[in-house]
């Protein structure tokens, strides 16, 4: 039976007026919800802030039961060909087994981290084989111990203008299209046991732009399904906006589970926050609209029992992509720090915290 809404938030006011993340403690962890229902609660885990940050540390170890792991990409673990660093990869690993979490491994391969010498390999015959080596390597290193891998990374991009949407990067140019196969195939059979993921964003919503990229994303699932290329799930990153969620229409995000769903697939949630440009000044109010983006979207989407996991990007407002300054796009017009995810700058949680648990709670059980 899932925990009564009296019972899952019964100490949340007081944990809510809390300044600090020690008495955060009186909320139920997500990780505990999750698992409840049969689903992960995880979370891109920045363990190399561990030794400066012991409440950051606490605060991972508690509510997730899922380490999303950055530290993968092929720039970071083979800066120099054939030089493998696995240093910081193993470090998060043996932390996240310490602690009880499964372990995903984010990514393979994203056309914004590419190592600079593959750029300079002279034909199509040295880019597979680089690329290929790169993959089983990193899954060989990992073999049985991974949940799931992020295969490659935001393929899609219709502005490049190819009829196939596929986003133009260093593997398509050097390697083609089938690329992604490559990856996929190599993948499986160096990790045969992990969870296939291939991660997209910006599909999620009732606009143009979106419903191309829905298309684009069916359209490349279909062709790996035709030519066997082994996928176990999509990652739908979820990166939701303030401005943008009087476009979110519960039937046409229902309707993209369910073509996922309809190919065999499972879903995860990979990278959920909330920008909260447009939404008041006010901290109550604008907490308010982020709680309620929370709730809506995972309301729909953990009421299909193909997603299997909410991953947030991120715990803490202090280390947020959202709140780091770099992204004009999430910089609010009142100057004031964005507050995107479950729990503030100071650590202690607000009330997208609370919409979290309660989606998790209601969910069906997996």
């Amino acid at each position: 039976m899932p925990l009564s809404r009296r019972r899952l938030l019964a100490a949340a006011p007081a944990a809510l007026a809390a300044p600090r993340f020690a008495r955060a403690a009186t909320i139920a962890g997500l990780r505990q919800i999750a698992a409840a229902r049969g689903l992960l609660y995880g979370s891109i885990i920045r363990g190399r802030y561990f030794a400066k940050d012991r409440d950051y540390e606490a605060m991972a170890a508690r509510e997730c039961n899922l380490f999303v792991c950055d530290q993968l990409h092929w720039d970071y673990v083979e800066p120099r060909q054939f030089v493998d660093d696995f240093a910081r990869p193993d470090a998060d690993y043996a932390w996240a087994v310490a602690h009880g979490m499964q372990f995903r491994g984010h990514a393979l391969l994203w056309g914004e981290h590419v190592p600079g010498w593959f750029r300079d390999l002279p034909d199509r015959a040295a880019a597979v084989r680089a690329l290929t080596d790169h993959i089983a390597r990193t899954c060989r290193h990992f073999a049985g111990h991974v949940e799931s891998w992020n295969v490659v990374n935001e393929a899609v991009k219709i502005a490049s203008g190819r009829p196939d949407g596929l986003r133009r990067t260093a593997f398509l140019d050097q390697i083609g299209p089938d690329y992604l196969d490559i990856a996929f195939r190599t993948a499986r059979e160096a990790d045969p046991k992990a969870r296939l993921v291939l991660n997209e964003f910006d599909v999620e919503l009732d606009m143009p732009r979106h419903e191309r990229r829905r298309r684009a994303l069916y359209g490349l699932l279909d062709e790996f399904k035709q030519r066997g290329t082994p996928i176990d799930t999509v990652g739908l990153e979820s990166h939701l906006e303030i401005e943008q969620m009087p476009r979110f229409n519960a039937k046409v995000y229902e309707g993209l589970l369910r073509e996922l769903t309809g190919r065999g697939l499972d879903i995860m949630l990979t990278e959920l926050d909330v920008t909260d440009r447009g939404a008041p000044s006010d901290i109550a109010k604008r907490d308010a609209a982020v709680a309620d983006a929370y709730s809506r979207y995972l309301g729909v989407a953990l009421a299909n029992p193909a997603v299997k996991a909410v991953i947030t990007w991120g715990l803490t407002d202090r280390y947020s992509w959202i709140t780091n300054g770099q992204y004009p796009d999430t910089t609010r017009a009142d100057g004031l720090p964005p507050r995107p995810l479950p729990f503030d700058a100071n650590y202690a949680p607000k009330p997208a915290y609370v919409a979290i648990a309660e989606a998790l709670n209601a969910a069906p059980p997996r």
